[in-house]
């Protein structure tokens, strides 16, 4: 296949993955996007790894990864390990219980902390969903003026955008217009073939500036 990251936006798949954003979809008017980590590369405290905490409960990322889009999945009673310990300088003391499985490798390398297995709590869940651009905007905090979906609907219909379209946005701000518009111009990946052939396949392409380094990672 040709080089491509490939959007969960556009080529969710049948099942979650790490790496892969998702919707948790809490009630009609509450949804958090989330990046599904199978590791705590910055080190929460948290037994279980990467955790997300909403307000019907805590939800390990090991308890989403690898499951059906659509699913409805129980809250854990998240264990906080290092978390709540802290030393003289605020930061979370190691947990000793996890020590023992951070000991370097023989080629001297730290390896990796196994994550506790999730305990179900007795209240709480979520439904797991793939990201659209809908639910994108639904969820997004109004830091900037946001495009919602009447108004980047008629846009694209008005600039009557199609599958292989170009577009160049000045501006990506919350993202809204800019995943809406990437799944319009959006007609598949090139494959190797393709992309060696001298008749390459037209892919849509959409071109976004933005000066705003946080708004960009």
């Amino acid at each position: 296949m040709a080089s491509h990251c490939a959007s969960s936006f556009l080529t969710p798949g049948p099942v979650a993955h790490a790496n892969a954003v998702a919707v948790l979809h809490l009630k009609r008017d509450l949804l958090i996007p989330v990046k599904l980590e199978a590791r705590d590369d910055n080190d929460e405290g948290y037994a279980e790894g990467k955790v997300t905490n909403t307000r019907f409960g805590s939800f390990p990322h090991s308890t989403l990864i690898g499951l059906p889009w659509g699913t409805q999945v129980r809250a854990s009673a998240v264990d906080t390990g290092s978390r709540g310990r802290r030393g003289a300088n605020g930061k979370p003391e190691i947990d000793r219980r996890r020590k023992r499985v951070e000991e370097p490798d023989a080629e001297g390398e730290e390896a990796p902390p196994t994550p506790k297995a999730a305990v179900t709590a007795a209240t709480g869940f979520v439904h797991l969903l793939p990201p659209t651009p809908e639910s994108w905007t639904t969820s997004l905090p109004h830091r900037t003026q946001v495009v919602y979906t009447p108004d980047y609907s008629y846009i694209l219909h008005r600039l009557r955008v199609r599958p292989g379209s170009v577009i160049i946005e000045a501006g990506a701000g919350s993202g809204s217009f800019t995943h809406a518009a990437a799944r319009a111009v959006f007609d598949g990946y090139q494959n190797e073939h393709e992309s060696r052939s001298r008749k390459r396949k037209r892919t849509g392409k959409v071109w976004s500036y933005e000066f705003h380094e946080q708004r960009v990672d």
